[in-house]
């Protein structure tokens, strides 16, 4: 089973830079087709938005966000936050949203990136989202039975994040367990083979999880503190498309108030457009319902907490100068959609 450790023959940045090519040339090819019959459009300025399935796109058509729109607003997809950062930092794309964690772990490795955007998911419902997740007949029932196991999850992500601060809370560090480094597809078949022990994920993953495949949810984050998540631009993009992104802002700030409004409504055009059941669509969305928030202080010393785990277990080397990661400058327009 592929970890961080397999292929050991190959240096490591060779596959770095080999994945960054491949999402490059990717994003070009989604652009270069969506753009060519749209010669008349030519002369409108183009936002490039990173985005996942089902993920902004269906929040902004959702919330009637997509409507009068004064440029053209083009979505490249991604299949994680992962190469979403990587296509942000390398100028493919301009702006995608991604979680306090791997925002964190792009920016420590360097990514050219900046938070324009922040929203504070509920607590009390954010954390059923997010959970470690055993098979139906697993031997592992607590948190301290992990110890020594094999647990996946996606390497520098909210999914890590979230293993790290429940194993800290069950007395664990994170060397007590193997680290697995699989993607949520990756991991969710090496789950049900027996493969894994365990996976830590989030999203609707949870709840194809818990509700259709009958697996057990080891333990989840409802008890945590709730996180922030982000939408973060490249520093070109800041540089030369900053009133896209600052109607961008007010459009993802109205929506983002719309659906705490109309979550049944935004789960029907989220099952829509991925194909999940309604019922796994209403619960991501109930359990990533937020409120935008200012990027201010609470908000980088919260993040530094994060920095600080990924620090200590080894994720990244240093914690580096937050005071470039995040832009308060598109506080106001947030502001100004109104809430």
């Amino acid at each position: 089973m592929p970890s961080e450790h397999a292929y050991p023959s190959v240096p490591r940045r060779w596959w770095g830079l080999a994945a960054l090519l491949i999402v490059v040339v990717v994003v070009a090819l989604l652009v270069w087709r969506t753009e060519r019959p749209a010669t008349k459009a030519a002369s409108r300025p183009v936002l490039i938005v990173g985005d996942q399935r089902g993920g902004v796109q269906a929040l902004l058509r959702a919330a009637g966000e997509l409507d009068h729109v004064p440029y053209k607003l083009d979505f490249a997809l991604f299949p994680a936050a992962a190469p979403l950062l990587e296509a942000l930092g390398a100028n493919a794309i301009d702006v995608g949203g991604i979680g306090g964690a791997p925002f964190a772990f792009a920016y420590a490795s360097g990514q050219p990136i900046k938070a324009v955007f922040a929203y504070r998911v509920d607590p009390a419902r954010a954390g059923r989202a997010s959970a470690i997740i055993v098979r139906k007949n697993s031997p592992l029932h607590t948190l301290a039975d992990l110890k020594g196991h094999r647990l996946a999850t996606v390497r520098g992500s909210a999914g890590q994040d979230l293993a790290l601060k429940l194993l800290e809370k069950a007395g664990l560090g994170p060397h007590d367990v193997q680290w697995v480094y699989l993607d949520n597809g990756q991991a969710k078949a090496a789950l049900g083979s027996g493969a894994i022990d365990a996976w830590s994920t989030w999203g609707s993953y949870v709840g194809i999880a818990a509700i259709e495949d009958g697996d057990r949810i080891l333990a989840d984050g409802s008890r945590l503190p709730g996180n922030v998540g982000f939408y973060a631009a490249s520093n070109a993009a800041i540089a030369a498309k900053r009133p896209l992104l600052n109607d961008f802002v007010q459009r993802l700030s109205r929506a983002r108030i719309w659906a705490r409004a109309h979550p049944r409504d935004y789960a029907a055009v989220l099952a829509k457009e991925t194909g999940i059941p309604f019922e796994v669509a209403l619960f991501s969305i109930e359990s990533n319902l937020g409120t935008p928030v200012e990027i201010d202080d609470q908000v980088v010393a919260e993040q530094r907490e994060i920095f600080e785990r990924y620090r200590k277990a080894g994720i990244i080397a240093t914690v580096p100068d937050l005071a470039g990661g995040y832009d308060r400058s598109f506080n106001e327009a947030a502001k100004g959609a109104g809430h």
